[in-house]
């Protein structure tokens, strides 16, 4: 009789069976753990990509955080303060080194909030779920260069 043996410790099954995929870097920004601890472990439970994902809780931290890990997408809740998001994103943008980060703000409701022009894209945190999460990563980065005023 043939036995078969599984290893339960092998998470990397994808590298192992030698298909190459890009990690993604992406840094959660918010005030609420209990939200970005969930979004953290969608990213890190989506096994088909290669998310690394970190998080903080503040705009002054990320700025660590992004010369730490280089993020290519940031997501941003938004009960963070709406004039304080702008700024963020202002100066991410005009900074030469960030300016390529794309930005995507986290909503709680689906009404309006000054920063959404400012964005990549934006999704509903109602609505999140591994793969939708992985889809708007997926478009913000390949989505080309939006001007800002």
């Amino acid at each position: 009789m043939l036995n078969t043996i599984t290893n339960p410790f092998n998470d990397n099954w994808i590298e192992v069976l030698g298909i190459k995929h890009e990690r993604v870097s992406v840094l959660i920004v918010g005030n609420n753990p209990i939200e970005m601890t969930c979004i953290y472990d969608l990213l890190t439970g989506i096994r088909s990509k290669s998310y690394v994902a970190d998080f903080c809780f503040s705009f002054k931290d990320s700025f660590e955080k992004i010369e730490k890990i280089r993020p290519q997408v940031i997501l941003i809740d938004d009960n963070l303060i709406a004039k304080d998001i702008k700024e963020y994103i202002h100066v991410l943008k005009q900074n030469s080194k960030t300016s390529h980060i794309k930005m995507v703000l986290l909503k709680s409701a689906n009404f309006g909030l000054p920063v959404t022009d400012k964005v990549d894209l934006t999704i509903l945190k109602s609505e999140i779920t591994a793969n939708r999460l992985s889809s708007i990563i997926e478009n913000s980065i390949k989505a080309p260069e939006r001007q800002l005023a």
